[in-house]
């Protein structure tokens, strides 16, 4: 397969200069898409005619054969076998593809319901006996009416997180003892122990549901307010205080259901409640009782009014609450430290101080949209207060009409089996357009890394195949660290097995660390995420580069070289080199600097590399990759930014194959072909012009803009395409094409290209892009390939330090 380079054919005499100009560039091999039908529509100049061009220029030597892949010249088009009349209009072009070829769907959506959540009824002893004693208590609370839930709106969690940690000041909250308390660690008047509150406590409005959480709605839409926090009461308090003296000293105010408080807009200066609030309010226990005849009285109390008959759902009450202070507390001890924490000696939960951080998560509905935010969720609790405190952490649905359901620990590890499995991924809805390629904004990617999955927590990797764990990855994302080490884990895999022989005697060579990052990549185009695909491909190069020197490390081993046992370095030293470390700021992709950046560390990479000599503790940079096959998911998106990941893959697969090379040379003697012949005739030039704008009115190439007529009449298409050809040679005789120096002098091209028509087309033939690669996708691709290539030399060099110190 492939197709004729625009504007490189003899000009024929009768047709007036007219030549074959369908140019676009060869894709890789297995690419699809690359047989397209020719539609008139936009075209300029009709079918027959262009046909009839490819007949007349068929009998040219120069012009009866295309570029392939593989650099071999074909017949394009073979029109002795028909006639024009009869001739279709099928036409094989190499490297285009006219339009996108999604991936199949998978069974279920963010809108399908996780049936077996429905199934999780605390009050079944066979779930019960599955609890944890994190999920155990707090469902008893529930049930008892000592725990509160509270909603947050979808965009609201990240102020609402942060309010743990930064006080706001408020002087009318101050005047009603509702102000922030910010951490601090006093002494407690009767023992030597520190009573100990890290987190800041703060006012905020809460509901009591009925026992187990049935019967009452919570606050907000199923939509706008998916997630929510479940807050544990205190049952006891010291000096033998009771819960109503509690709440008066503490003004913790409470109103029945149906009842609109609004106490942003209804406590004075003074810190008063005003407007008929203060005459409305109830006790703890008056709602427990109000909460108590929703569930088995006829008639219902709503708003201070009797409703005959009930409803089947109650409105929400309000409980106006003090929460943060101590830490998360199970069964009376601290998750975190391990100390001690009781009511009742002021030590634990108060409504004083704070009631603590959420004891459970909840979500409302059991579909999968509704549990990855809830998994999302619970990463950026993680996050915020630390893993230490929210290990364990209870999650769970509540709904109405069936109460509180349980995700347990197998439920979780089935949730992600079909996440991995069978569920479309998808991005948080509030994030993805603003994490794109040319759309950053640095709150929403902060957002964004927190609710990451930590693929080593929870027992995952045990759960999950590697492929499982790499499609959780490019689907719905997982931190650095944890797909760092899930690659590494994979490539000792293949190191262990490679050079093996199979059943059949023939030797194994091990690419399963290929086949979980191209399954990672598809997942990643699922959802449509350039983030995480972009972090499998810099993950990769960096894992495979450590690959490719350990592989050179046990070749010296077994030629008798010295004793490299010394350079074998431990997990944490290991995790140090791979820019993971905990005392490190992290190199890793989600981290790493935008691309421009890196072309800069690229040139610095390459002069110094080229300015060093060898000695014995110089490492050699690493070379390109393993290949990966991304032809098949180029075909399946129009994302800029998928695009510009799998451009720069292809980018790496032809430096590491060889192909690069290959085709520079064919491209650099078919424009200087071109410059020869335009600088001999007007009409050949006249004629590109015209083929190529043809070709632009197909489609068939990603400009901005039309070529330019007077570049055509004018000498300056020949100096452009003759500057070119010069750099291009230059590119040949500087660089091995493994190097980082190859892809700096590609990018210097693009660079310097402002409306390339030819060039871009050869680029694309070059680097084995399809018609898609505009110069801005094929500049990101060249960019982020660079990347890859200097932080993988980056690795490379800490770890011959690491090594270096070992052996000294």
């Amino acid at each position: 397969r492939g197709k004729k380079l625009k504007g490189l054919t003899e000009a024929s005499d009768e047709e007036g200069g007219e030549s074959d100009s369908s140019a676009a560039s060869a894709s890789s091999k297995g690419s699809r898409g690359s047989r397209s039908s020719r539609s008139s529509r936009g075209s300029r100049g009709s079918k027959s005619s262009r046909v009839h061009r490819h007949h007349r220029c068929h009998s040219n030597a120069s012009s009866d054969v295309g570029l392939s892949i593989d650099g071999s010249y074909h017949d394009t088009i073979d029109t002795s076998r028909h006639s024009i009349s009869s001739m279709t209009s099928e036409v094989i072009i190499g490297g285009f593809t006219p339009q996108i070829d999604p991936l199949p769907k998978l069974d279920l959506t963010q809108n399908d319901e996780f049936t077996l959540l429905l199934e999780s009824d605390p009050d079944n002893e066979e779930v019960w006996s599955t609890m944890s004693e994190a999920e155990r208590e707090i469902v008893e609370a529930l049930r008892d009416g000592f725990a509160v839930v509270k909603t947050i709106s979808n965009s609201e969690w990240t102020s609402f997180l942060k309010r743990f940690q930064v006080p706001v000041i408020n002087r009318r909250l101050a005047q009603s003892k509702h102000e922030d308390k910010p951490p601090s660690v006093e002494e407690e008047s009767n023992s030597d122990a520190p009573l100990i509150r890290i987190f800041n406590s703060f006012v905020s409005s809460t509901s009591l549901l009925p026992s187990n959480g049935k019967k009452m709605r919570c606050y907000g839409s199923t939509k706008q307010y998916i997630t929510g926090v479940v807050f544990q009461l205190p049952i006891s308090y010291p000096s033998g205080e009771s819960e109503e003296e509690a709440v008066t000293r503490t003004r913790t105010w409470s109103w029945p259901a149906g009842y609109s408080a609004k106490t942003e807009f209804n406590i004075d200066n003074r810190g008063n409640l005003i407007n008929g609030r203060e005459e409305a309010l109830v006790s703890l226990s008056g709602l427990r009782k109000l909460n108590n005849s929703y569930l088995h009285d006829k008639d219902h109390e709503i708003g201070g009014r009797i409703i005959k008959g009930g409803l089947n759902t109650v409105p929400y009450n309000e409980v106006y609450m003090r929460i943060g202070g101590p830490g998360r507390i199970v069964r009376g001890i601290d998750c975190a430290t391990g100390r001690e924490c009781r009511d009742e000696e002021g030590t634990g939960r108060s409504l004083e101080y704070g009631i603590g951080l959420p004891a459970a998560l909840f979500i409302r509905t059991a579909c999968y949209g509704s549990l990855i935010s809830l998994l999302r969720t619970r990463a950026r609790c993680n996050a915020t207060f630390g893993k230490d405190y929210m290990k364990g952490l209870p999650l769970l649905m509540i709904t109405p009409e069936l109460g509180v359901r349980v995700l347990t620990d197998a439920l979780q590890k089935r949730l992600l089996q079909t996440m991995s499995r069978d569920l479309n991924p998808f991005q948080n809805a509030l994030l993805a357009h603003k994490t794109t390629v040319d759309n950053s904004s640095e709150a929403h990617m902060q957002q964004k890394l927190e609710e990451l999955l930590d693929l080593d927590s929870d027992d995952i990797r045990n759960t999950l195949t590697a492929e499982e764990c790499a499609r959780l990855a490019g689907g719905f994302g997982a931190t650095d660290d944890s797909v760092a080490h899930l690659l590494m884990d994979v490539l000792r895999e293949d190191l262990r097995h490679d050079g093996e022989t199979n059943d059949d005697g023939d030797e194994e060579d091990g690419h399963g660390l290929q086949d979980i990052v191209n399954d990672g990549l598809e997942s990643a185009v699922r959802s449509g995420d350039y983030n995480t695909s972009r972090q499998l491909l810099i993950l990769y190069t960096l894992v495979a580069s450590k690959g490719h020197k350990e592989s050179a490390m046990h070749a010296e081993e077994d030629n008798g070289g010295a004793n490299m046992s010394s350079g074998k370095i431990s997990n944490g030293e290991e995790a140090k080199a791979l820019g993971i470390g905990e005392d490190m700021e992290p190199m890793t992709p989600l981290n790493t600097p935008s691309e421009p950046s890196h072309m800069q560390r690229a040139d610095e990479l390459a002069t110094k590399n080229s300015e060093s000599t060898l000695s014995k503790d110089h490492f050699p940079p690493p070379p390109p990759p393993p290949p990966l096959d991304t032809d098949r998911l180029r075909s399946a998106t129009n994302s800029d930014g998928l695009l510009s990941v799998l451009g720069a893959a292809q980018v790496l697969k032809s430096m590491q194959d060889g192909g690069a090379k290959k085709r520079v040379e064919e491209a650099v003697l078919a424009i200087e072909e071109w410059v020869e012949k335009g600088e001999q005739s007007v009409a050949f030039r006249l004629a590109s012009w015209r083929d190529q704008r043809a070709a632009q009115g197909d489609l068939k190439i990603a400009m901005e803009h039309d070529s330019n007529f007077m570049t055509f009449i004018s000498n300056k298409a020949i100096a452009n395409r003759k500057k070119f050809a010069s750099q291009l040679r230059d590119a040949v005789s500087a660089t091995d094409f493994e190097s980082l120096r190859f892809l700096q002098s590609l990018h210097a091209l693009v660079a310097s290209m402002h409306s390339p028509c030819l060039r871009l087309e050869l680029l694309q033939y070059i680097l084995g892009l399809d018609n898609r690669y505009s110069v801005a996708h094929v500049a990101r691709s060249i960019e982020l390939a660079a990347t890859c290539m200097s932080i993988s030399e980056q690795e490379s060099n800490s770890l011959g330090m690491i090594e270096g110190g070992e052996e000294s």
